[in-house]
């Protein structure tokens, strides 16, 4: 069963596109499959450049590797996103994205302006090349269920708002009773947001029962999970406004939990 409120404040696709655009540009974890040549990397690092390409650093030593610079390969690219609580394994979200990978000459990739930390920093061992990926389609898993993305719609999405582990410890210095308020906040109606609800999780821990977990913080709002012996429902609990920046997002989650605290 899905619940629901009619709150016009929660824009459901500016949320897909936000999500969607943080996982394009280096969160979650990425692989690379190219299909058509029976070959798949369980790990690829991945982001957005400064032109707005999405870029992969990758060491291949078969048939993706042999491919020569410049001749298109069809890829899927697959990126799965662990929610940022280390007590428990969560997956947030995923996406996937079918496009064409093509590989770019060493003096190509000097041409390419502001790449990402972590692929270039890839790029710079034996063996790895940097490849730019033309997209085709994008679809987004989350606690909405599949949403295919549109990709005009990628570059308007919110920017995020500082280390996403940062944005965990606002909401973790709170205690369970408050997080369970905002979860009933939104659950009632007074705190706009949207409510899951999903079949109990199994075989739960006995110190995982009843408690809530931070799934996710971004610049729109906060994600939780409250796992009960009967369902388990999964939460987001949006902001006033977006927040713009790291000092922003702090006063955005205090506001949320005391507004959710008055609702109690």
């Amino acid at each position: 069963m899905t619940m629901s409120f009619e709150m016009p404040t929660v824009d459901l696709p500016q949320r897909a596109n936000a999500l969607a655009h943080r996982l394009l540009g280096g969160a979650g974890a990425a692989s690379l499959d190219a299909y058509r040549l029976g070959e798949c990397l369980s790990f690829v690092a991945h982001g957005v450049a400064g032109d707005g390409s999405l870029v992969v650093a990758a060491r291949s030593d078969g048939a993706l590797g042999a491919v020569e610079p410049d001749v298109a390969v069809d890829v899927r690219l697959d990126i799965v996103k662990q929610a940022p609580d280390p007590s428990v394994p969560i997956v947030a979200a995923s996406l996937h994205l079918l496009g064409s990978l093509t590989w770019v000459t060493e003096v190509e990739a000097g041409w390419i302006d502001g790449l990402p930390p972590l692929v270039s920093a890839m790029t710079a061992l034996p063996g790895v090349r940097l490849g730019v990926i033309d997209i085709e389609r994008v679809v987004l898993h989350d606690m909405s269920g599949a949403t295919p993305i549109e990709l005009d719609q990628l570059s308007c999405a919110p920017a995020a708002v500082g280390d996403e582990y940062a944005g965990f410890e606002l909401v973790s210095r709170h205690d369970q009773a408050t997080l369970k308020d905002l979860c009933w906040s939104v659950m009632v109606g007074a705190t706009p947001g949207i409510v899951v609800s999903k079949a109990a999780l199994p075989n739960v821990c006995p110190h995982n029962a009843d408690k809530v977990f931070c799934v996710d913080v971004d610049a729109l709002g906060v994600t939780l999970m409250l796992v009960g012996s009967s369902e388990t429902l999964v939460v987001f609990a949006a902001f006033g406004a977006p927040a713009e920046s790291a000092e922003g997002l702090r006063g955005c989650v205090s506001d949320l939990m005391y507004s959710a605290a008055l609702a109690a």
